[in-house]
């Protein structure tokens, strides 16, 4: 049965007409897997179908510890970044498999964690004895303790040695009291504290990150060291003071007029950083962003906007509010109108000027939207305004000379063989360099096939 789809998988000249490499092995494990698969279930035994059940979670064991491995021996190279010209191994990695973003990011970080400090756990995948997804678990359960590897390796044996019989689901539950199994008196907790190098650990480890929570709102995840967070909580706890609600006219008792906030800590807390940020846009605190004093974008239909019936909007962040909450920011913002034809080319923003002003820089956000390199989705926040045809070069400051870009394609648009031109309509093109072992003709694209 031919397999042509996975052809293109050896990249390595090296390799690729080895029996050995990779993708020789997959192509012929393939090819038995799919003989399998014609067969009608409905002719096999009981026996057989529980029997082919067990199998394919052995199989898929393997396939998992060698995707795994590929995967972290690809982000250590970063042959995404230096052969394929994607922002991160992450970003690739959800572009071949079909994925989600965080999905992404999650599967790179665990698979680095699974290679360096974690073998034991990878070995149990690829025996059979765990699963891809109780690997995981295991990993950020382990993680969330003291650095001592002595009671890491306890905690990854008690949680393997536990995921021969719970789900993920009940490993999970188990993870989160590993500490009282592991370290029962706080001994080594208690040791680690008095440390100064945790301290150090947690500045080096400083993360944020505000990010869709897939529900219509957005989620704040992160962390650092406590002179930070006493920073933070010194700016923000005076803002959460309880602000007492008025009782509806006619309803007070006697010598009382209001009634207890009827926010919670949380609510109050996430207000106040609102605030914060409110306040520090106002009094133009934050450093210029292309030209203009940071603001919220917001691009949406005149009609939509005066109806308030329509589709969500995009921000200039990348994530999208809805009709009602455009309408409700445009209460107290400057619209600046954008013109568009009939095949959404922008016609007109405002006066635009000879360098990239504000106006001209909302023109390209309003055409391209996000970086416009095949397969990258960072936000306008994210992006820069490049030149195809290079100022020095005699190229002109105009919308059809401009494309939105993101630092890493940039760079990659300046420095390596890609090509990139405006179309007819408008819209950004892109010639990839020519690359050897792959069935794809050199074409301008505007999307980049999942398998190159």
């Amino acid at each position: 049965m031919p397999v042509p789809s996975v052809v293109g998988m050896a990249s390595t000249a090296d390799t690729s007409g080895s029996e050995t490499a990779p993708a020789a092995v997959l192509v012929a494990a393939r090819a038995l897997v799919l003989e399998v698969s014609d067969r009608l279930p409905a002719a096999w035994s009981d026996d057989e179908l529980l029997e082919g059940m067990d199998g394919v979670q052995l199989l898929r064991g393997a396939l998992d510890a060698l995707e795994i491995s590929l995967l972290a021996e690809v982000d250590v190279r970063e042959i995404p970044k230096k052969r394929l010209c994607w922002a991160s191994t992450a970003d690739w990695f959800t572009h071949l498999t079909g994925g989600f973003g965080r999905e992404g990011r999650r599967r790179v970080r665990h698979a680095r964690a699974l290679t360096t400090d974690y073998p034991a756990t990878l070995e149990a995948v690829r025996d059979g004895g765990t699963s891809r997804k109780q690997a995981e678990v295991i990993c950020d359960a382990v993680e969330t303790l003291p650095t001592s590897p002595a009671l890491r390796t306890e905690a990854e044996q008690v949680l393997l040695k536990d995921s021969a019989t719970l789900t993920a689901t009940e490993l999970v539950k188990a993870g989160r009291h590993i500490a009282a199994v592991v370290d029962p008196d706080g001994a080594e907790r208690k040791a680690e504290a008095a440390l100064d190098r945790e301290e150090r650990a947690a500045h080096i480890q400083r993360t944020l990150s505000i990010v869709p929570d897939g529900m219509g709102g957005m989620r704040i995840r992160g962390g650092g060291p406590v002179e930070d967070g006493e920073v933070l909580l010194a700016a923000l706890l005076p803002r959460t003071k309880p602000m007492p609600a008025k009782v509806p006219e006619g309803t007070e008792a006697p010598g009382c007029e209001t009634e207890r906030d009827p926010r919670d800590h949380g609510a109050r807390m996430w207000d106040a950083l609102v605030e914060t940020a409110q306040h520090a846009l106002d009094t133009d605190f934050p450093p210029e962003s292309h030209g203009a004093r940071p603001r919220v974008a917001v691009t949406t239909e005149l009609d939509s906007l005066r109806s308030g019936i329509g589709p969500a909007c995009p921000t200039e962040s990348g994530n999208e509010v809805s009709i009602a909450t455009a309408r409700r920011l445009a209460c107290d913002a400057d619209i600046i109108p954008g013109v568009l034809g009939s095949e959404g080319q922008v016609l007109d923003v405002g006066r635009a000027q000879r360098l990239v002003t504000t106006a001209i820089w909302l023109a390209l956000v309003l055409r391209d939207k996000h970086c416009a390199f095949p397969g990258c989705t960072r936000p306008p926040s994210m992006c820069h305004a490049h030149h195809i045809v290079h100022w020095c070069l005699g190229g002109t400051t105009s919308l059809d000379n401009l494309v939105l870009l993101c630092g890493a394609h940039h760079r990659a648009v300046h420095h390596t063989p890609w090509q990139v031109r405006l179309a007819r309509d408008g819209t950004p093109e892109f010639l990839p360099p020519p690359r050897r072992h792959t069935q794809l003709a050199r074409a301008w694209i505007r999307h980049r096939p999942r398998r190159e």
